[in-house]
């Protein structure tokens, strides 16, 4: 069962039916499988609330809108959230409790770290976003964890790569700047079982080479091979002990990849990246990417806007209000990083040619 979860379910509600919108039948074009959307429009209008919440409340929060977004298909959370604003956001397992939380202000970094259980498979997402004004620093810091976490997820590779192969693609970037993460970079994920699975993982940079051949578990886990079908976790982080920290995760699926030369017998491979959820503009500093880091971030962003916010609508959402807040926030975080001013908001599309989140 452990290691038979982590491999694709197949064609599961969503993943690649047919789906009718404003009476025409067409096919999909965008494979994000729908309890990715369910959880981004959670999260987008969650994140788009104007009032100020402390981090028990945002995990409620975050459970309430899942449950409105899922309908029937909501069984839980897939574990508790972490949420955690500054120095909190160091702790890597943070867990807030209400007796003991900070409040969600714009003078801190703020990470939340969450996943749902749907009757049609798991997730884990994590996010981190400044809501004001961040520091040098923690904008470097930031950008060099989105950058180990576009390495990994633009990876190609021959099928049967075992684990620790990817994890220096995730920390290069961070090592640069003598930055390091003390968890593991990625883990496999069952599809309506447990959000971490077996037998693979991605790690190994965490700790020095003989720790890691004398840890029977690291082997199994880090030397396991990934085969397409494969979920994977791409997480990789940085905590600055009792000021901030980062984290950005989302969950991948390899796939068959189309190369040059295609050598040797094994297929090759490459991640689909499933969480349509765009990453922080505030923290983001553009003048640390390469110019095809920008282009993916922007095309990334790009089909964030096209995947979510057709279903940031008042039928899905709370109302009207909350649906044009989250539609908001969600076309400023996902404009061209080049873009200084913001255009207008589009639009929104008539509610009577809109289809339900539940329709996928």
């Amino acid at each position: 069962r452990c290691g038979r979860s982590t491999v694709s379910p197949g064609r599961r509600r969503g993943d690649s039916r047919r789906w009718r919108r404003g009476g025409a039948t067409r096919h999909r074009r965008d494979r994000t499988p729908a309890r990715h959307r369910r959880d981004a429009c959670s999260m987008a209008s969650d994140w788009s609330m104007s009032a100020q919440v402390d981090e028990c409340q945002a995990c409620d929060e975050i459970m309430r809108r899942r449950r409105m977004m899922g309908g029937p298909l909501y069984k839980g959370d897939s574990f508790d959230t972490i949420s955690s604003v500054g120095a909190n956001a160091s702790i890597i397992h943070y867990k807030p409790t209400p007796n003991d939380c900070a409040t969600i202000t714009n003078k801190d970094v703020y990470l939340c770290d969450t996943g749902g259980q749907y009757g049609d498979g798991t997730t884990d997402i994590t996010r981190t976003n400044h809501f004001g004004k961040p520091s040098e620093d923690e904008r470097r810091c930031y950008t060099r964890v989105l950058q180990g976490h576009i390495g990994m997820a633009r990876a190609v590779f021959p099928e049967g790569t075992p684990g620790v192969m990817f994890d220096a693609l995730a920390r290069a970037p961070l090592w640069r700047d003598g930055l390091n993460y003390l968890h593991g970079t990625g883990h496999g994920m069952g599809s309506y079982l447990n959000v971490h699975e077996g037998p693979f993982g991605v790690g190994g940079g965490a700790v020095t080479a003989d720790k890691q051949f004398a840890s029977h578990a690291a082997k199994l886990r880090y030397l396991n091979e990934i085969r397409r079908g494969h979920y994977v976790s791409d997480e990789p982080g940085f905590y600055q002990d009792g000021s901030f920290g980062f984290r950005i995760e989302s969950d991948l699926v390899a796939v068959v990849a189309e190369t040059k030369y295609a050598y040797g017998t094994r297929a090759w491979l490459k991640f689909e990246y499933l969480t349509p959820l765009p990453f922080s503009r505030s923290l983001t500093d553009p003048s640390l990417l390469l110019e095809d880091e920008i282009q993916w971030i922007d095309a990334f962003h790009s089909q964030c806007w096209a995947t979510v916010a057709p279903l940031l609508t008042s039928s899905n959402l709370d109302d009207a209000q909350d649906a044009a807040r989250a539609r908001q926030w969600l076309w400023r975080e996902t404009r061209p990083l080049s873009e200084e001013a913001c255009p207008p908001v589009p639009p929104a599309i008539d509610p009577s040619k809109c289809h339900s989140i539940l329709d996928f």
